[in-house]
C-alpha cells in the first residue's frame, strides 16, 4: 500500500499579495497602500507568512539581495539563508555558468571561467570554510547539472535542456605541523580544497560551439530558432510562433543528449549519464571528454533506442535499433556492484536489459533480458532489493504527432493522468537465484497494481524477511488534476508556486 509522508525540506519565494485579492488589485503595485508581502504556501507551512524582517521586506520592495543587520533580532535573522528566496536571488541560481562582477580581488577566491568549455580551477583554504571539516572527510566528489543555458543569446526553453556542467571537489587531507616555528602556518592552510569545472562537450555541444546556434531538439521543448533573436542566456527563452516551430523542427526526431543528468565514479570510470542516450565518458583528472560509452560493447553509437515490431531489419530506418541507458543506475550495498539497466522502446513494449558491473574494472558479471509487455515510456528511476529491481510506472502517454511536428518536445508531449492507478514490475537481478528461474517461469516479471500516486525518485528498497514484502521508498506526487509534465519547471526557472508539494511515499 502507498502511504504519504510530508518531507522536511521547504523552498518558497515572497510574492506580492494585494490586501483584497477578490477586487483583482494590482499585485503588482510595489510599496502602494493595497500591497502586502507574504510567503508563500509550502508543504510545511500551509498558509501564507507574514514577512518579519525589516530588512527582507526592504530587499522584497526593491528587488535586491537581502542583508543580514546585527541590529534585527535573532528571530528575524533567521528567515534569511532557510530556503526563502526573492525571485531576483531565485533567478540567478540559474544564470548560465560564467563569470561573472562578483569575482574578487582576493587571490583565494578569484576564479576565472572559460566561457567556452566551462574550465575553471581554484583552491579554497580555511579562509573559506565556514565551521569545519572532519579530518577523514577525504576524496573527491563529482556533481553535475545544469550549466550552460544556451548559445549565442538564445536560452534554452526548459532549465533541464541545458547543457551538463561538472564539478570536481578534491578535499585534501589535513596538514600538520612539522614545527613549533611553522605551527602557525600549518594551521592556516590546514584544509585545501581544490575545485575544478568542465562542460560535457557532447556532439550536440560541439555543434552548437561550431554554428552558433541550436541545431539539435530537445526533450523539453528547445530546438532550432531560425533566424530568430534571442534575447540573452539570463533573460527569458524566445518563444516561436507555432508555423515557425514546424518549419524548424518538424521531422526532426533526433534528440539531444546533454549529459546534465548524473555522474558517477565506478571501477575507473566517470561518466555523465542522460535520461535517452548513451553515457559519456569523461577524465576523471582534467573532466575532458572522452567520448560516449558504449558500456563494454552494451550500446551502440549513432542509434536510436526505438526497434519496430514485425517489421523487417531491412525496412526500417539505420538510425534505429540501438538502447539507451539509464541515468540512475544503483550501487547495491550488500555486493558493492553496479545496477544498470539499458532500455529500448520495440512497439507498445519496453524491452530493457538489467546489468550488474563489478567495481574491478568495470567488469561485466551479470545481464538479462525482461520485455514489459503494455510499457509505452521508460520509466525514469528504479528501486533494488537483495533480489529484485523494481520498474514502477508512471500513468503517462504521449501525443506523438505534437513531437513530430515539431510544435512541442518529447516531454512537452507526455499528458500526466493524476487520478490513475499505476503499476509496478518486479524482475530478479542477474546475479539473484532467481534470475536462472525468471528465463523460464511465466511468473516473471511479478505485476503489481499499486494506487494513483507519481514517483519521481527511489531512495532505497529492501526485502521484508517476515512479511515477504518489497519494501521502496520514493518522493512523488499524491493524486491531482495536474496534466503538465514538469511544465512549472519551464521558462527561465522552475516555479514553485505552480509545482505541487512532493511527498515521501513507502
Amino acid at each position: 500500500k502507498a502511504h504519504k509522508k510530508t518531507t522536511t525540506a521547504t523552498a518558497t519565494t515572497a510574492r506580492r499579495i494585494s490586501k483584497n485579492e477578490d477586487n483583482n488589485n494590482d499585485i503588482n503595485d510595489i510599496g502602494g497602500d493595497n500591497t502586502i508581502w507574504k510567503f508563500g504556501q509550502t508543504n510545511l507551512h500551509q498558509e501564507l507568512r507574514p514577512v518579519v524582517s525589516s530588512k527582507l521586506l526592504e530587499a522584497l520592495i526593491q528587488n535586491k539581495h537581502p542583508e543580514e543587520a546585527e541590529e534585527e533580532t535573532a528571530q528575524q535573522q533567521s528567515l534569511l539563508g532557510n530556503g526563502d528566496f526573492i525571485m531576483s536571488d531565485w533567478r540567478k541560481a540559474w544564470y548560465t555558468y560564467a563569470n561573472t562582477d562578483t569575482n574578487t580581488d582576493d587571490t583565494h577566491t578569484q576564479c576565472w571561467i572559460d566561457e567556452k568549455t566551462g574550465y575553471a580551477s581554484y583552491v579554497l583554504d580555511d579562509n573559506d570554510i565556514q565551521g569545519s571539516l572532519p579530518d577523514d572527510l577525504i576524496g573527491t566528489l563529482y556533481r553535475n547539472g545544469a550549466g550552460k543555458f544556451g548559445v549565442n543569446q538564445q536560452r534554452v526553453a526548459h532549465v533541464l535542456d541545458a547543457d551538463g556542467l561538472i564539478l570536481q571537489i578534491h578535499f585534501t587531507p589535513p596538514t600538520s605541523a612539522a614545527s613549533a616555528a611553522n605551527a602557525a602556518a600549518a594551521v592556516s592552510k590546514r584544509r585545501e580544497i581544490r575545485v575544478q569545472s568542465r562542460f560535457v562537450e557532447t556532439k550536440g555541444f560541439l555543434q552548437e560551439l561550431d554554428t552558433n546556434r541550436f541545431t539539435m531538439r530537445g526533450t523539453f521543448g528547445t530546438g532550432p530558432m531560425g533566424d530568430e533573436p534571442g534575447k540573452g542566456l539570463n533573460e527569458d527563452p524566445v518563444k516561436l510562433p507555432i508555423w515557425a516551430k514546424i518549419k524548424e523542427r518538424a521531422f526532426r526526431t533526433e534528440i539531444k543528449n546533454t549529459a546534465n543528468t548524473q555522474i558517477i565514479a565506478f571501477g575507473g570510470k566517470l561518466l555523465a549519464l542522460f535520461e535517452a542516450g548513451l553515457p559519456y565518458r569523461l577524465d576523471p583528472k582534467t573532466l575532458q571528454t572522452v567520448g560516449e560509452d558504449e558500456m563494454e560493447g552494451l550500446l551502440v553509437k549513432g542509434k536510436q533506442p526505438i526497434r519496430m515490431k514485425g517489421i523487417p531489419e531491412k525496412f526500417t530506418p539505420d538510425s534505429f535499433g540501438g538502447a539507451a541507458h539509464t541515468a540512475h543506475p544503483k550501487i547495491c550495498s550488500r555486493t558493492g556492484n553496479l545496477v544498470g539497466w539499458s532500455w529500448t522502446q520495440v512497439g507498445s513494449d519496453l524491452e530493457v536489459i538489467i546489468t550488474e558491473w563489478s567495481t574491478d574494472g568495470f567488469r561485466k558479471i551479470g545481464s538479462s533480458t525482461t520485455l514489459l509487455n503494455g510499457v509505452s515510456l521508460a520509466p525514469h528511476d528504479v528501486a533494488i532489493s537483495e533480489n529484485y529491481v523494481m520498474f514502477k510506472i508512471n500513468a503517462l502517454s504521449m501525443n506523438t504527432m505534437d513531437f513530430i511536428s515539431g510544435l512541442k518536445g518529447p516531454a512537452e508531449s507526455l499528458k500526466m493522468d493524476g487520478r490513475a492507478g499505476v503499476k509496478a514490475y518486479l524482475v530478479p537481478r542477474p546475479t539473484s537465484p532467481l534470475s536462472s528461474l525468471a528465463s523460464s517461469s511465466q511468473h516473471y516479471p511479478i505485476e503489481v497494481k499499486i494506487p494513483a500516486c507519481f514517483s519521481i525518485h527511489f531512495s532505497h528498497a529492501y526485502e521484508d524477511t517476515k512479511t515477504g514484502n518489497f519494501i521502496a521508498f520514493f518522493t512523488g506526487w499524491p493524486p491531482n488534476d495536474s496534466t503538465d509534465f514538469l511544465g512549472a519547471w519551464g521558462g527561465f526557472c522552475p516555479n514553485f508556486e505552480k509545482i505541487p508539494p512532493t511527498y515521501l511515499w513507502r
